[in-house]
């Protein structure tokens, strides 16, 4: 039987955990099983890792954004799908949210036969009004008609998603536990690097959103520092969606602090594994999550990690981790992480692995997933 080929929705420009996820994914499939290409639903920017993409001779189709042209944004979907008609046999929409879930019904009406749904979040990053809120209740029917395989990246992700009742699969948010396993010598070349030798480093990897909490964890930090002096907190993220009023404000109230000289905003990086060589520990007081990828890899790193308790205890797969409440003051989470941060480091791949977050075992569950959907369908005729 020759690859099934499948279309991957839910890439960004912004290298966020779902973008890394996804590319988890699609570099440790096997080629001869599982072919992806995938959909840009905002081509006014182009996607990240787009460049590996196509030179792993897959392609990347590009729609307008809805929200910049609507008309025009469905219109290209309808002229798409004519164009590929046939050629696949299964679509992942990777969802934040139900507020759309358009490319699963275009694909049941030109006959795609295995459609899955693919929750990463656990919350609304805006105020959710009656509009929305009645959206998303006929977007849920709308699933019933056009995506028969639900999956999530977690337990607490696919019932705030599907609801309680809705039967689902969890998929891991594995990584390839190899790459960031703690390197004694890599991670003095990456503090000699970025110049934070002989400094406490602490680390917070994130997209600068609501969702984030990034001004909070400046405040923590602020009292860290209060508490030892020789601290540095390296920030990886950029702005999701072109708004920048979160990472204003952040670089605003880190001027405002007086800590310009040990708070480092090193945007977007390709190279996250390297940065986690170079910090002393690790932490996410998001508002809420699905899964947060970069818990795993933090782990994976050999890192004490502090969480907010809205994370999901899913995440506590080693004994690396630690939940406070995000109504905890900044002092006590400055308290917290001090006391429990200086560890020795250790590689932790094969702990991450027993705990089922080895990206080879995960993509053999996702292959098999494909397989069992197209075996199911392939009695039942495509709609022309």
């Amino acid at each position: 039987m020759s690859s099934i080929n499948v279309l991957q929705i839910g890439m960004s420009w912004n290298i966020g955990g779902t973008e890394s996820y996804i590319m988890q994914q699609y570099r440790n499939a096997d080629p001869e099983k599982v072919h992806y290409d995938f959909v840009n639903i905002n081509s006014h920017k182009q996607i990240a890792f787009y460049d590996e993409i196509v030179s792993r001779k897959s392609k990347v189709y590009e729609i307008c954004s809805r929200h910049l042209n609507p008309f025009k944004h469905y219109y290209q979907w309808i002229r798409l799908m004519n164009s590929i008609r046939g050629k696949y046999q299964a679509i992942v929409l990777n969802a934040n949210s139900l507020e759309y879930v358009f490319p699963l019904v275009i694909a049941k009406i030109y006959g795609i036969p295995v459609r899955i749904i693919h929750s990463h979040n656990s919350g609304n990053q805006h105020k959710v009004g009656l509009v929305r809120k009645m959206l998303v209740s006929f977007n849920r029917i709308l699933l019933k008609f056009a995506a028969p395989r639900y999956c999530a990246c977690s337990e607490k992700a696919g019932r705030w998603m599907f609801g309680v009742k809705q039967q689902f699969t969890v998929i891991h948010n594995a990584i390839d536990t190899g790459k960031f396993a703690y390197k004694h010598e890599l991670s003095s070349e990456m503090k000699k690097k970025l110049n934070i030798e002989n400094c406490f480093v602490i680390g917070h990897v994130a997209s600068f959103c609501y969702q984030k909490n990034n001004e909070f964890m400046i405040d923590i930090f602020n009292e860290i520092h209060k508490l030892q002096e020789n601290t540095i907190l390296i920030l990886v993220g950029d702005d999701v969606n072109g708004d920048h009023e979160v990472i204003r404000a952040c670089k605003s109230k880190v001027i405002k602090l007086g800590l310009e000289k040990y708070v480092q905003f090193l945007g977007m990086r390709t190279d996250v594994p390297d940065l986690m060589q170079a910090m002393d520990c690790f932490a996410l007081p998001s508002r809420f999550e699905g899964l947060p990828f970069v818990g795993i890899e933090a782990q994976a790193s050999g890192l004490s990690c502090f969480f907010s308790d809205t994370i999901t205890r899913e995440l506590e797969i080693t004994d690396l981790c630690h939940f406070i409440g995000l109504d905890k003051a900044p002092e006590e989470w400055a308290k917290c992480i001090l006391k429990n941060s200086h560890i020795e480091r250790r590689n932790m791949s094969q702990e991450i692995s027993d705990a089922g977050y080895d990206i080879k075992t995960e993509v053999k569950k996702i292959e098999k997933i494909y397989m069992k959907g197209l075996e199911k369908t392939q009695c039942t005729p495509p709609l022309d």
